[in-house]
């Protein structure tokens, strides 16, 4: 670790990092008294909240009472009296016009939507009344009248009729709307019913049944603290089909004036842990780890009684993001750590500042160890002017170049021996092969030599027939001399590794006077040549021997030729990358064998027929372009069993 950056750790750990620890520290105990406070107001909120529903449920019971007291229903009294002893009366459909008139200007003075049933002893509707109009009575019985809804032959509700305290308004849920409608058997809110009597003799009851128009206007120009969202819903033990009913919801657009064909429960919600946890939770506050897998949350809620004769409770809770809650503390840790940032930065300035004095003896020492191994062996460390740690310390460094000064001329004199030794163990490879490639052809000559010595003793007077086999054993005779000539040429020039003359030739010139050399092979087996040259690329120069590298190239195109079949192409693709000239010949041959891939640079190594190759020419090209400090890649190509050859040189 550098001495500068030892500094500096040890001042952040003893300053900036406590400093910020500790503005840390005080923004998360500002932010739980913050939270705290805002449990407090949203609890608040909720109470005033719930105390505006009560108000407004405790009014529709007192409507309900107010209903049973009107003159209009006392008068009805005597009719569902003689209804009870199936006795009608001859007054019965004036009383029944006059009750049905009065709910109808009732409701004509009263907004919203509700329905107001008057019904007997047996629990069957009387009256109807809703929407400021009467419904007409369409069901026949056995006493001489029509119902206004379906006989009920429920005995169960005809008891808990029966039963309701006296002048003193309950709720419950009226069987008349489910048979009436599907959509009217989950009403969020429950009916008001209070019976009535005659002469202290029950004889029916009065209903009110609200659709929670009033509730809604309530809540939905209530405010919702940090953007919250309101959810009420029902706890109901007595009644399961409403325990955890949700009567009004902003997350679903659910209120409690809206018809639902089904119900939605909150067990069935992700808030489901708190229809669960209201069972044993005393706290008015939930996190939402600790509820659903939603988007991160906390729930404040509260318990309504909206029914006092009821043991039902509704649950209003107002779900608010924690990203909301958290907002202003999150733009407080943000400028903290924008300022411990900003501190850590200039430290770093001031200390490298002061740590440069103390340490440029040891970066000078530095440098020269870095020279060093880099090739420079004429450094020197100095020890004057620095303390004592460091004048020994360059003693020492001073002591080990000159001992590896000595190993490294000991190393270069072992290096050459091993070089001249590899050398020579070439040469014999070579001189092996030299022998077996020589011999055949040299042994034609001889042949061939003698045939013709022996035409000529034997026929002086040849005929033409003659002399045109005489013509043709010496033209043999001279190519295979040529040929012996070649492979002794190819041997010499391998053994003497003669060097490249470095000239600046154009890329393009070269090209094309290279591809020029191979054209009347190529056209022998009908395979076309494709120069694939970037128009940018006309007047670019290579530095390098031009007939060495021409060399490489020709041989490798009559490799390629060679391994190719008749009617294809070979395509020279050229191009420029990262100040290197790659040069790639891409036959469609049969490629080369996977065991052979490691042996085709070896010396007098060769896939050709015999009398069609050395096995020279990759051994010779790859060390030709070794000298010109590039590389020579050949691979089969992935599409096919052709291969690619690649030339890379530096430009």
């Amino acid at each position: 670790m550098r001495i500068q950056t030892n500094i500096f750790l040890w001042g952040f750990l003893a300053f900036v990092l406590p400093l910020t620890a500790l503005a840390l520290i005080a923004t998360y105990y500002s932010q739980a008294n913050y939270l705290e406070d805002t449990r407090k107001n949203v609890s608040q909120h909720l109470a005033m909240l719930s105390s505006e529903i009560e108000r407004r449920l405790a009014a529709d019971r007192a409507l309900t009472y107010g209903l049973a007291q009107a003159p209009a229903v006392h008068e009805f009294l005597v009719t569902l009296d003689n209804i009870s002893q199936q006795n009608i009366g001859n007054n019965f459909n004036r009383q029944l016009d006059a009750v049905n008139q009065f709910f109808e200007g009732l409701q004509a003075i009263i907004p919203g939507t509700f329905f107001i049933r008057i019904l007997d002893s047996q629990g069957n509707t009387v009256v109807k009344v809703s929407n400021k109009l009467r419904s007409q009575p369409v069901y026949d019985n056995l006493q001489g009248f029509s119902y206004v809804e379906q006989e009920l032959n429920n005995p169960i509700f005809i008891t808990q009729l029966r039963e309701l305290p006296q002048d003193e308004v309950s709720t419950m849920v009226l069987p008349h709307n489910k048979v009436q409608s599907a959509l009217l058997s989950h009403l969020s809110l429950l009916d008001n019913v209070i019976p009535l009597y005659h002469q202290n003799k029950w004889v029916g009851a009065l209903s009110l049944t609200l659709l929670g128009e009033d509730l809604d206007k309530i809540l939905n120009h209530a405010i919702r603290p940090f953007d919250g969202l309101l959810l009420i819903a029902e706890t109901n033990p007595d009644i399961k089909s409403r325990d955890g009913l949700i009567l009004f919801d902003d997350a679903q657009k659910l209120r409690f004036a809206h018809a639902r064909p089904d119900a939605k429960y909150l067990q069935n919600t992700d808030d489901k842990l708190l229809f669960d946890q209201m069972q044993h939770n005393d706290t008015n506050i939930l996190a939402s780890t600790a509820m659903s897998a939603k988007t991160n949350t906390t729930l404040y809620f509260m318990e309504i009684t909206p029914y006092p004769s009821q043991f039902v409770n509704w649950i209003m809770a107002l779900s608010i993001s924690d990203e909301r809650l958290n907002q202003p503390y999150a733009k407080i840790r943000l400028t903290i750590w924008s300022v411990a940032g900003i501190t850590l930065l200039i430290g770093l300035i001031l200390t490298q500042i002061g740590a440069r004095r103390v340490t440029r003896a040891f970066s000078d020492l530095i440098l020269n160890f870095r020279n060093y191994a880099q090739g420079d062996y004429s450094q020197i460390a100095l020890t004057e002017h620095c303390v004592d740690e460091i004048k020994d310390l360059g003693k020492a460094f001073n002591e080990m170049t000159k001992t590896l000064d000595v190993a490294h001329r000991d190393r270069d004199k072992a290096q050459q021996m091993m070089l001249q030794s590899s050398k020579l163990a070439s040469i014999g490879q070579m001189a092996a092969g030299i022998g077996h490639e020589i011999n055949n052809p040299l042994n034609n000559i001889l042949s061939y030599a003698k045939l013709a010595i022996r035409n000529l003793e034997n026929n002086p007077k040849m005929a033409q027939q003659d002399t045109q086999i005489l013509l043709s054993d010496l033209q043999s005779l001279r190519e295979e001399t040529l040929r012996a000539s070649d492979i002794v040429k190819g041997i010499m020039n391998f053994a003497r590794q003669v060097p490249p003359h470095f000239t600046e030739f154009n890329i393009k010139d070269w090209l094309q006077s290279s591809i020029a050399l191979v054209q009347q092979s190529a056209s022998e087996k009908f395979i076309q040549l494709n120069l694939e040259f970037a128009p940018d690329l006309a007047e670019q120069q290579l530095k390098g021997d031009r007939s060495q590298l021409q060399q490489v190239l020709v041989n490798l195109l009559l490799n390629a030729i060679y391994a190719s079949t008749k009617n294809t192409a070979i395509d020279i693709h050229v191009e420029i990358n990262d100040r290197k000239i790659i040069i790639s010949i891409i036959d469609n041959g049969t490629g080369i064998k996977s065991e052979n891939l490691d042996l085709i640079f070896d010396p007098f190594f060769s896939t050709k027929e015999q009398g069609h190759g050395t096995g020279l020419g990759l051994s010779i090209s790859l060390g030709i372009i070794q000298d010109h400090q590039g590389e020579l890649k050949i691979s089969n190509r992935t599409d096919n069993n052709g291969v690619i050859a690649k030339i890379i040189l530096p430009l």
